[in-house]
């Protein structure tokens, strides 16, 4: 089926460092400033820890002097073993829950996607992955943490730390700093409301009937809490990346060319017996 859009379920939060490290490490002070801390008095026993060798699996930013592209150390391109890794050496009490299904590309045939959840019961990850069957990465990331009870941030803090990994951000018309976009061309600029591109690239859905002239778009948005507006009782943030999107894209059609050009071959050496 032409023109599938694959629309986004949730958004996400951020936890890692911005763009001017080495590209391969996250702030732990990031993930402090905006995660719920836990209450010792009151902790339960701890999930048993998965047996991984983190060092394998490290978080990831964008290289230094690019713009922050990541979530909690996850960004696009890796593969589900690397998303599966960084998320277990992050926090082992994840519940990861995995779907695949096919979509349909332009020139026929279909694509892998893979849908994976993360869960604690209060952070919330959504990751999704495109490509060839075996060669899926990374297009998309979206995280949600929900505050307990008397361990809520104040919004207008919320909104620091997201503008100082990310930048500032485009009002999405919600004001009071509780929510924002940032969208960018495909050669890296920042694009601004007014731009015709704009609408199509903000609106986190991907397309694999054509490529957008879009490189990625971020977006935040903090729930209020109803007792006390100032604080925050749930914090999204989500990247959807265009650019890796049709890149696999590109990657699927060639893998389908070799496998033809294979086929090919293969007849070469035999004939149709009728």
């Amino acid at each position: 089926m032409r023109g599938t859009h694959l629309l986004i379920a949730g958004f996400i939060f951020l936890g890692g460092c911005g763009s001017g490290g080495s590209g391969e490490s996250t702030n732990p002070a990031g993930d402090a400033s905006l995660e719920p801390q836990p209450d010792g008095s009151a902790a339960a026993p701890a999930v048993q820890k998965v047996d991984l060798n983190c060092s394998k699996f490290k978080p990831q930013s964008a290289r230094q002097g690019q713009p922050a592209d990541d979530v909690g150390g996850l960004r696009q391109g890796m593969t589900e073993d690397q998303v599966r890794g960084v998320l277990l050496c992050k926090n082992p009490s994840y519940a990861i829950n995995v779907s695949k299904h096919s979509v349909s590309i332009p020139t026929g045939g279909q694509m892998s996607q893979i849908n994976l959840n993360a869960d604690t019961g209060l952070d919330k990850v959504n990751v999704w992955l495109l490509g060839p069957s075996g060669g899926e990465q990374v297009v998309h990331i979206d995280r949600s943490i929900e505050y307990p009870n008397g361990k809520e941030l104040p919004i207008a803090n919320i909104a620091q730390d997201v503008a100082a990994k990310y930048g500032a951000f485009d009002d999405a018309g919600y004001g009071n700093q509780r929510s924002g976009w940032i969208v960018r061309s495909r050669d890296g600029e920042r694009m601004a409301s007014s731009n015709t591109s704009y609408g199509e690239c903000r609106s986190h859905s991907l397309r694999t009937d054509k490529a957008l002239p879009c490189l990625h778009a971020i977006s935040y948005e903090v729930v209020p809490n109803q007792q006390n507006p100032a604080l925050a009782s749930r914090f999204n943030v989500a990247i959807t990346s265009f650019s890796t999107t049709s890149d696999m894209i590109t990657s699927t059609m060639e893998h389908q060319a070799k496998a033809v050009r294979r086929a090919e071959e293969n007849a070469q050496q035999g004939s149709l017996d009728l």
